[in-house]
C-alpha cells in the first residue's frame, strides 16, 4: 500500500474520532488516526434526543496517539429542560499498523452534560473500549472504513451510579483526501432515561475535514 493510498485511508479514520465523547452520542471510535488536526461537525439521535456538536482531533506524527474533544447542544427528551451543554474528551491508541488492512486500537473518555430533571446537578460518562475496524481504498484520494467498537461505559447522574456494556458499528467514508463522512450506530444494555445514560440505540451522522496538505 502506496504512503498516499494509507494516508488517505487514515483520513477515513477522522470524523468519528474528532467527535469525541459527548452524552446522547454513540460511542464511534475507528482503528486508525490521521497526523495533524482534524475538525468536525456532528449530529447524533435517539432516546436521548438530538444533539449537534463541533469536535476536534489531534494526533500525533506517529498516528500512535490521539486526543479529541468536542462540545454541542442536546435536547433531552426526557428533562423537558430545553436544550442543555454537553462536552466530552477522548484518548485513544491506535496498535495496528498504520497501512494495514485490518486494524485495532483502545481507548478511554470522558463525557458530561445535564443530568434529568429527577437527579442532581450533572450527567458524566467514563467509557473505555476497543476498536476492530478494517479498510480498503477507492483509487488514490478515497476509501471507506467498517468498524466495531465495544465499550464498557461508568455512568454517574447524581447519586445515582451503574455500569453499562455496549456496541457501536459504524462506516467512515474518505471522499477525498480531507474531507471524509461518518455514520454509525450504538445499542446494548441501558436504562431508564429518566436517571440519565442511553436508555436505547443511538445513531449519528459526522462530516470531517482534515487541515493542512494532505
Amino acid at each position: 500500500m502506496h504512503h498516499r493510498t494509507a494516508m488517505t485511508l487514515a483520513m477515513v479514520a477522522c470524523a468519528t474520532q474528532a467527535a469525541a465523547q459527548m452524552p446522547g452520542a454513540p460511542i464511534l471510535q475507528n482503528a486508525w488516526a490521521s497526523p495533524g488536526i482534524v475538525v468536525a461537525f456532528n449530529f447524533a439521535g435517539g432516546s436521548e434526543g438530538p444533539v449537534y456538536s463541533a469536535a476536534a482531533s489531534w494526533a500525533a506524527a506517529s498516528a500512535r496517539l490521539q486526543l479529541s474533544g468536542g462540545i454541542g447542544l442536546g435536547s433531552s427528551d426526557h428533562s423537558g429542560s430545553g436544550s442543555n451543554t454537553v462536552y466530552g474528551l477522548r484518548l485513544a491508541v491506535p496498535l495496528g499498523g498504520r497501512s494495514a488492512a485490518f486494524g485495532f486500537g483502545a481507548f478511554a473518555g470522558v463525557g458530561a452534560g445535564a443530568a434529568p430533571v429527577d437527579t442532581l446537578a450533572s450527567a458524566t460518562t467514563f467509557p473505555i473500549g476497543l476498536a476492530i475496524g478494517w479498510r480498503h481504498s477507492l483509487g488514490a484520494t478515497a476509501g471507506f472504513s467498517v468498524y466495531a467498537t465495544p465499550s464498557y461505559t461508568f455512568l454517574t447522574a447524581g447519586s445515582s451510579q451503574t455500569g453499562l456494556m455496549r456496541a457501536s458499528v459504524g462506516v467512515d467514508v474518505g471522499l477525498t483526501s480531507a474531507i471524509g463522512i461518518t455514520v454509525g450506530t450504538e445499542f446494548g444494555q441501558g436504562r431508564p432515561g429518566t436517571e440519565g445514560g442511553p436508555s436505547g440505540t443511538l445513531y449519528g451522522l459526522g462530516l470531517s475535514y482534515a487541515l493542512g496538505h494532505r
